[in-house]
């Protein structure tokens, strides 16, 4: 029993079908009901007849025969004898052929100009004059009279002008050439000028009329481009091109004077005359060009001029012979004679026809057929219609339950199952489904899971990131974004509260030097270090911060004037003089410090700050390990600094800078031995400005290099002039900032530049001033390289700052040059003059040439005078003067000389090139009394 209801629980699987199982069974039962219906119809019986219709059939109609007349032949006209029309279309044809190669050909030959394209050319005309002469060849040409005249002479006309437009199109692509390289010059030749404008951090500072003039290059040649190409250039083309020259004409007139005052009047006439030129071509271009498109469709009117001929002439080849001649004239026919009539014949009887139809009807069924089909298809109908119905629920009930379970897991419930009662098919989709909801919730659990943890860690990455944001990672301390914000706290409250704020700005005095000897690793914990002791000293009543660098801020949040503010200050100053440990040892470093208040000196954080800054430029301009406190003046200062570097930056790109020649006396020739040239800035007012008021703001700025490189170029120039006129010995000393010596370009510079201007390097010495000595191994090697290409070197200001004994051995010098501070009192002070002599005595011992300095007094100049190898400059013999004056100091200095010689009583110069001084008279004992 258990068996059987288990048989039959399991039953209902068993049966269960599928979509396409159900609509066969059902769609097999109507065809069953629907073949059941037609058998019925068919039991309808049928009746077939047959009638036989007897008909008489026409007579026929009679004829009457009629006799044709006689025909009077006429007699056969002549035939005239037929061309040989075979050879005359296979002419035709071949002529043909070669036209269209030789079209082909001369297409190609104005598009381009190569000796293959023009031997093809010459050779397709060769073909076509050939292939003509079996037609209009004399006296045997197939064609002859009017036709053969016409096309010999289209012929002639059409490679005429073939050859015309080749010439045109050659010209054209010369013109072409012509104005292109012209173009590419032009821009070349500006392009070139502003390559050697100055270059600032990589940029290209240069008249603005150059970089102009260079754009509406740039634009001409982009317009320019349509002429080049094969179609000719249409009108609003040809009116951008004239318009982009009047541009860069209206340009080159607009700044004529300032691109001769910079580029030279050559270089400017050529650019003129250039341009002028190239308007010509340019009209000459597109006159050529007109030409050329005017000469093309004469040229295919021609050519279809002589097709036409051709063709005419194979169509008259091809027509038939009588259609050629003129056919003949018939004679006239025999008026027939009289015929006799014809026999009248008896009509025949007429005959029977015999016509056989036959039809077939059926008889309609009877009424138990019809109730019986009609129920047959009212059952088939509802069948349809329960099957239908089925089918549907079957399908929408399973499905309804499937969107139901992925509406609860869209909803975010796991889990979620489907009953598998149904369609097989639908009950393999539910059974996938189960599948991935189990799936899903798993999925689910292990994304919940690790959003957890991702939360997490964000947040503790968020964490370190705002540390990171506000903290610097070296020393922890307050970053400069930090820094801002809280000193805007720190003023908000004092503005409330109505106290002051300090801020204090500090860095580590020659911390540079720190990193260069004991490695960058070392400095980064002098800062470490530096930052705990800021922190320990600024935690009473402020908070310490690092900008960058070794530059360090102190703030102070609450104090009650500037007196305390200056005394907080003074004790970081002071604390930094006990030695630091770093990495177990012990480092002093000193610390320069500048401080100002809130609200007395600003108002704002930023302004605070870069007063602080000015306070601290001025500590190190005292002399370090100090405090400064900020004043206004320091703001003037400030505003003069900023002046003049905008001031040199507008000089750079106006040319403003003048040279200037101070000569240096030979003490054994009394002649000018060498020039030192000495930068002058020709101000807006006119006043010359002194190289003392802007080389230092040019250093600190940037500038340095490029206001040095324009020096060392405008003295090689001037020495080159001189040396190629009236001055073949000339010799230049050209100052040379360590920092233009330290690049490593700088030896090679100097080489360019003499090859440039074809200058012997004997003609140049470069003159370095004391503060070269701080510089390292690389200063010494450039002054190697200079000396190894004959360059003479000299160290100025000797005996002051940071001179030593040693440098004499270290770096690669042929002069020194003795500071005016030595010089000033060689005759009033006896300790000056035996310092001066023995540093005479021992240059001169190393074979080094001397210079004495700011020579104002002649018992300088007669103390001076009596050592050899001394060169003697100074106010007392001549001032700077421009490169145009220079040449007609040169005897003046010696003359000058001279008289001091007299009249200081030295003694005379021992020398084969200097002349003995003038007999003693009464008028030079007086003077030397």
């Amino acid at each position: 029993m258990n068996s059987l209801s288990q048989h039959c629980a399991a039953l209902p699987n068993r049966l269960r079908l599928g979509i396409v199982a159900r609509l066969i069974l059902s769609f097999a039962g109507v065809a069953v009901l629907i073949l059941a219906a037609n058998i019925v119809i068919q039991q309808g019986i049928l009746v077939q007849s047959t009638t036989r219709v007897m008909r008489l059939a026409a007579p026929p109609v009679p004829v009457q025969p009629v006799r044709a007349p006689p025909q009077v032949q006429a007699p056969p006209a002549e035939v005239p004898q037929e061309p040989d029309r075979a050879a005359t279309r296979a002419a035709v044809e071949t002529a043909l052929g070669a036209l269209t190669r030789f079209e082909q050909a001369s297409q190609t030959r104005v598009r381009n100009e190569s000796p293959s394209i023009d031997t093809e050319y010459r050779q397709t005309e060769a073909n076509l004059t050939v292939s003509l002469k079996p037609l209009v060849g004399k006296p045997d040409g197939l064609l002859s009279g009017l036709a053969a005249t016409r096309i010999s002479a289209d012929l002639k006309a059409y490679a005429a002008q073939g050859k015309v437009l080749t010439g045109i199109a050659d010209s054209r692509r010369a013109t072409e050439v012509t104005r292109s390289a012209l173009l590419e010059s032009l821009n070349a030749r500006v392009k070139n000028s502003l390559s050697g404008a100055w270059k600032i951090f990589g940029r290209v500072v240069a008249r603005q009329s150059l970089i102009q003039l260079s754009a509406e290059l740039d634009t001409l040649r982009q317009s320019s481009e349509a002429l080049a190409a094969e179609s000719p250039a249409t009108e609003p083309e040809l009116v951008a091109i004239a318009e982009s020259e009047q541009r860069v004409q209206k340009t080159l007139a607009a700044n004529e004077v300032d691109f001769k005052r910079s580029q030279g009047d050559a270089w400017y006439q050529a650019m003129s005359s250039d341009m002028t030129q190239l308007s010509a071509l340019r009209e000459n271009s597109a006159q050529l060009a007109g030409e050329l498109s005017d000469g093309i469709q004469e040229f295919y009117q021609r050519g279809n001029k002589l097709r036409n001929a051709l063709f005419t002439a194979q169509s008259a080849a091809s027509a038939p012979a009588h259609v050629l001649l003129k056919p003949p004239v018939p004679a006239p026919a025999a008026v027939p004679a009289a015929v006799p009539p014809a026999l009248s014949v008896p009509p025949p009887l007429p005959k029977r026809a015999l016509v056989e139809t036959r039809s077939v009807s059926s008889m309609p069924p009877d009424p138990a057929s019809r109730r019986a089909v009609a129920w047959a298809s009212g059952a088939a109908a509802m069948i349809m219609i329960i099957i239908c119905i089925g089918i549907v629920l079957s399908i929408v009930a399973p499905v309804r339950r499937l969107v139901r379970a992925a509406s609860q897991i869209a909803s975010g419930q796991d889990s979620v199952q489907v009953t598998t009662e149904g369609i097989t098919e639908l009950d393999s989709l539910a059974a996938a489904f189960n599948s991935m909801s189990t799936e899903l919730a798993v999925a689910r659990a292990a994304s919940r899971d690790y959003q957890s943890d991702l939360e997490e860690k964000v947040q503790e990455r968020t964490r370190r990131l705002q540390e990171l944001s506000e903290r610097d990672p070296l020393t922890g301390l307050p970053n400069r974004r930090h820094l801002f914000a809280l000193l805007d706290t720190a003023i908000e409250r004092a503005r409330t509260e109505e106290h002051l704020v300090g801020v204090m700005f500090l860095d580590i005095d020659n911390f540079k030097y720190i990193n260069d000897g004991l490695g960058h690793a070392f400095g980064d914990s002098v800062l470490v270090a530096m930052g705990k002791r800021l922190d320990e000293l600024a935690s009473v009543g402020g908070f310490a911060a690092r900008l960058g660098g070794d530059e360090f801020t102190v703030i102070w949040e609450r104090t009650s004037s500037l007196e305390d503010i200056r005394k907080l200050g003074q004790g970081i100053v002071t604390a930094f003089r006990s030695p630091l440990l770093v990495e177990g040892r012990e480092l002093v470093v000193s610390v320069s410090a500048g401080a100002c208040a809130y609200p007395v000196h600003a108002q704002e954080a930023a302004v605070l700050l870069e007063a602080a800054d000015m306070a601290l430029f001025r500590a190190k301009a005292l002399g370090r390990s100090q405090l400064s406190m900020f004043t206004s003046d320091l703001l003037d200062v400030a505003a003069a600094k900023f002046a003049t570097e905008q001031g040199l930056r507008r000089a750079i790109e106006r040319g403003e800078f003048e040279l200037y020649f101070q000569p240096e006396i030979s003490a054994e020739t009394l002649e000018i031995g060498l020039v030192e040239a000495l930068i002058r800035w020709r101000g807006a007012d006119g006043r010359l400005i002194l190289p003392g008021e802007f080389l230092a703001v040019a250093e600190e700025s940037g500038l340095g290099i490029e206001i040095g490189d324009w020096v060392l170029r405008s003295a090689i120039s001037a020495a080159s002039q001189w040396q190629r006129g009236a001055w073949p010995e000339a010799r230049v000393a050209i100052n040379v900032s360590p920092r233009q010596l330290a690049d490593g370009k700088f030896a090679d510079r100097v080489q360019e530049l003499l090859a440039e201007y074809e200058l012997p390097a004997r003609c140049i010495e470069i003159e370095l001033t004391e503060s070269v000595l701080q510089t390292g191994p690389s200063t010494v090697e450039a002054l190697k390289r200079l000396r190894a290409h004959g360059i003479a070197v000299a160290l100025d200001d000797f005996g002051t700052g940071y001179s030593s004994l040693a440098s004499l051995e270290v770096l690669p010098l042929t002069r020194i040059k003795l500071d005016r501070t030595l010089i000033q009192g060689v005759d009033t002070s006896e300790r000056l003059a035996v310092i001066a002599q023995a540093i005479i005595n021992m240059c001169q011992g190393l074979g080094l040439e001397i210079t004495a300095e700011g020579v104002e007094r002649p018992e300088q100049f007669a103390y001076l005078i009596r050592h050899r190898s001394m060169f003697i400059q100074g106010y007392l013999l001549a001032t700077p003067v421009p490169q145009h004056e220079l040449v007609s100091l040169l005897s003046v200095v010696k003359e000058r000389a001279r008289e001091l010689l007299i009249t200081s009583g030295a003694a005379p110069v021992r020398s084969s090139e200097c002349p003995d001084p003038e007999p003693d008279t009464a008028e030079s004992a007086e003077l030397r009394a």
